[in-house]
């Protein structure tokens, strides 16, 4: 796909909303269970959710009949694609979506959405390419289009909807984090998949191979555009959520990709990816060795770069600050470190396309990162490589260079004065003995934060924009530190380091009022959170992981349990019913008075509507006593409505009647 999240994604289930089923009938979709024939039912699931899916999704959007005469040039496109492909026929379904993204994706059923924005984006690559465009629109139409959906259709005919499902499956019970990244690289390597079978299509339909090409330079353009305008607008430093990392997306770079075609500029694609992939490194703290060997080549290779000398005095940093403890470095800096942009290296003209007296950690490798520094900090008046210069020399046990830390760090803020850089500027106030300022500068800064963060809380509720950017944050946060455990959101750093300097100074009620605000209100799994917490013996409760939560089951089947297990501990059901809305099916099993509601294979919910089902643990149903039910479930609860929202013991809700009987029990 172009930019289709054909990951897995599970609903959250609203309680028992049941609007607009459709009943399959006929002859029996399941047989008896054979072998081998459980990928083939979950396959014919997932193309019936699509169906619904895609309807759905043409309906919230806004679909044109044809855009600028491109209805054409796709159908011939189409057509000689798969009808070469070797693969059978198949009801091709497309939809051209107003919105103006460079975007097209397929969908488990065979459908396709092609937005008009990347015909616009191709039209302007014709007219630039191509000498007879005006004479010869169509036929150039069709070839460029050819090279966008052959990727797609290649998704389709190698069925990647389906391995990403069977994916989750085999990692459904390891840790959310790592069963997230490990979904992640999955996804990335279908996306590869897909590009090599796309060229595979273009050649078997007479096109060629160069117009994949086309298709991933101009991503690479759009997602370059991108970072060029968060670095111009500075948002790359005051909206650290917004950075990406190859770790955390679906889809490799455009570079990484451009990098496995075999063309002349092979070679410049793939440092292009290698550079990206330091410079990720370098920003979680990871395989730094690894990321200082690949600059010290890339320097080699274009000397006089500024940038890649900046990332190699910071790579240094981290490998230094990685030999300290977090009790001996004390407080949290943000050491700046930008994505990789490719014209870091390819210029837009050119590219076409001393209060410390002894130094935490390993001495050596704080001498080696501040040699890089001063090797390259004259050609530089980059505040936020200032900022982190000045932290750096704010640890030096030379006492001549404490004030010129404090100099630089004051020149970085003043330049921008962002709250990462005065962040910054207190953490070398802290280690250069003004400790007082600096306590009165992070607690400045922790109180606009704090105050900002709360107003934006309660306007979450009435305000989906702030809550998503909430949310945003949060998921950001989460994902970084899973492969960080140390790292904090930027902007919530200064909150973390008053807590530290008024604990350092004393430990005291209030020292430890403030560690427990920050506790409870921004961080308790971070590294850093962990040095706080054992200042003042505060015992951190570890998040449980939502894949060790219990799961009821009833009949030995419960929430996250695949169709197959279904399928073997209760067999065929009495019928399947499909919401028209959410593409959720319902299998009901009337003797048994219970339904398993499925998406994507995988059952979300169980409700148990009579007396005849197996119910829960020991024969917990539909006529069970409330004290019966509380023994297996938990006495804590919500009140939702008609239900008691049990939460203690694993997540079901509860209708009892005025017997304080069980008239209704759902299972999530």
């Amino acid at each position: 796909m172009i930019d289709l999240s054909n990951s897995v994604r599970p609903y959250v289930l609203k309680l028992l909303v049941v609007l607009g089923l459709v009943s399959f009938s006929g002859p029996p979709i399941f047989s008896q269970n054979k072998p081998g024939e459980f990928d083939a039912e979950l396959y014919a699931q997932l193309v019936r959710q699509s169906n619904v899916q895609f309807t759905n999704l043409i309906k919230s959007k806004t679909v044109l009949a044809d855009h600028k005469g491109w209805k054409k040039p796709i159908d011939k496109a189409f057509g000689k694609l798969s009808k070469n492909s070797g693969n059978p026929p198949f009801p091709l379904v497309y939809k051209i979506v107003k919105d103006a993204s460079f975007n097209a994706f397929a969908m488990a059923g065979g459908q396709f959405c092609i937005h008009s924005g990347a015909l616009d984006s191709l039209d302007e690559i014709i007219k630039q390419k191509e000498a007879d465009a005006a004479q010869k629109l169509d036929f150039h139409r069709e070839r460029y289009i050819a090279g966008v959906l052959s990727h797609e259709l290649a998704h389709f005919y190698n069925r990647h909807v389906f391995n990403s499902v069977k994916k989750f499956y085999a990692l459904k019970d390891e840790p959310s984090g790592k069963a997230f990244l490990e979904n992640s690289k999955f996804s990335q390597e279908q996306e590869l998949d897909a590009d090599q079978t796309g060229l595979f299509l273009l050649d078997k339909a007479g096109y060629g191979g160069d117009f994949m090409l086309i298709t991933l330079q101009t991503l690479n353009e759009v997602e370059q555009s991108y970072k060029e305008a968060l670095a111009s607008s500075k948002a790359d430093k005051t909206r650290p959520e917004l950075i990406g990392s190859h770790y955390f997306s679906s889809h490799p770079s455009p570079n990484e990709r451009l990098s496995r075609l075999k063309t002349d500029k092979q070679e410049l694609y793939s440092f292009l990816a290698k550079m990206e992939k330091t410079f990720d490194d370098i920003q979680l703290g990871r395989n730094l060795d690894e990321a200082r060997s690949n600059l010290e080549d890339g320097i080699k290779k274009f000397p006089e770069n500024t940038y890649l000398s900046k990332a190699l005095a910071v790579c240094m940093h981290k490998i230094w600050m990685a030999t300290a403890s977090n009790e001996e470095l004390k407080l949290k800096p943000v050491l700046d470190m930008p994505s990789f942009r490719d014209t870091m290296v390819f210029p837009p003209d050119k590219s076409k396309r001393a209060v410390m007296r002894i130094v935490p950690g390993n001495e050596a490798a704080y001498n080696r990162a501040l040699k890089a520094y001063r090797e390259v900090i004259v050609k530089t008046d980059d505040p936020y490589f200032l900022s982190n210069y000045a932290v750096l020399l704010s640890y030096s046990a030379d006492e001549k260079d404490l004030d010129v830390a404090v100099n630089v760090a004051n020149q970085a803020f003043q330049a921008e004065g962002t709250v990462s850089l005065a962040n910054n500027l207190g953490v070398v106030l802290f280690w250069t003995d003004k400790r007082e300022e600096a306590k009165e500068l992070f607690n400045r800064l922790a109180l606009s934060i704090d105050q900002k963060i709360r107003t934006l809380a309660n306007q979450s509720g009435n305000n989906p924009q702030i809550a998503q950017y909430l949310k945003t944050i949060g998921q950001s946060t989460a994902q970084k530190q899973q492969v960080d455990p140390d790292y904090i959101y930027e902007n919530f750093t200064p909150i973390l380091n008053i807590a530290l300097v008024e604990s350092y100074s004393a430990v005291d009620p209030k020292s430890k009022g403030l560690a427990s605000y920050y506790l409870t209100n921004y961080d308790s799994t971070s590294g850093w959170a962990k040095v706080l917490a054992k200042i003042h013996s505060i015992e951190l409760t570890a998040p449980t992981p939502a894949n060790e939560v219990n799961a009821f089951k009833v009949g030995g089947v419960g929430p996250g349990d695949k169709l197959e297990d279904l399928l073997k501990n209760w067999g065929k059901p009495t019928r399947i019913k499909t919401d028209k809305k959410s593409g959720l099916e319902y299998f009901e099993y009337d003797n048994k008075e219970t339904a398993f509601i499925l998406d994507m294979g995988t059952v979300v919910q169980v409700n148990v509507v009579g007396d005849n089902s197996p119910g829960l643990g020991q024969g917990i149903t539909v006529g069970s006593s409330k004290p019966a039910a509380e023994k297996l479930l938990g006495s804590k609860f919500r009140k939702q409505g008609e239900y008691h929202d049990y939460y203690e013991k694993g997540k079901a809700f509860v209708k009892y009647n005025k017997h304080g009987k069980i008239d209704l029990l759902v299972v999530q």
